[in-house]
């Protein structure tokens, strides 16, 4: 299916992403830390990037700033806890597909990862 991955700081929200979207058939790579999602990205082209925004080493948006350039056509969606217009703005400005606001049901997340899929498909 496809290579995701998953940044966030919060655990078991990772090992939940994670196990959800593996029992679907996706490669789940789960990142706590922007220092070691960054030395992955040197290696790898996820399909899709689930992303926190408020991490405790670094702002999210650094992975994002990161990611663009280099491999622009990965798809992202933010997932945070401390929404704010500035950070929506900002991430939406570097592309990315959605941004949602903590607590996400898992039936939406199924969601958003599949359209974001079906995007990335369409695209290749």
């Amino acid at each position: 299916m496809a290579l995701i991955m998953v940044v966030d700081d919060e655990k078991d929200a990772c090992r939940l992403m994670l196990r959800v979207l593996a029992r679907l058939g996706h490669e789940v790579h789960a990142f706590y830390e922007v220092k070691s999602a960054s030395r992955w990205l040197e290696d790898h082209e996820p399909d899709l990037v689930l992303l926190d925004i408020k991490l405790k080493d670094d702002d999210g948006l650094s992975i994002l700033r990161l990611l663009r350039p280099h491999r622009p056509a990965v798809k992202v969606i933010v997932i945070t806890g401390f929404p704010s217009a500035e950070t929506a703005q900002e991430a939406r400005r570097l592309g990315i597909e959605d941004y949602l606001v903590k607590p996400v049901e898992l039936e939406d997340l199924e969601y958003y990862v599949n359209m974001a899929l079906e995007k990335r498909a369409s695209v290749r």
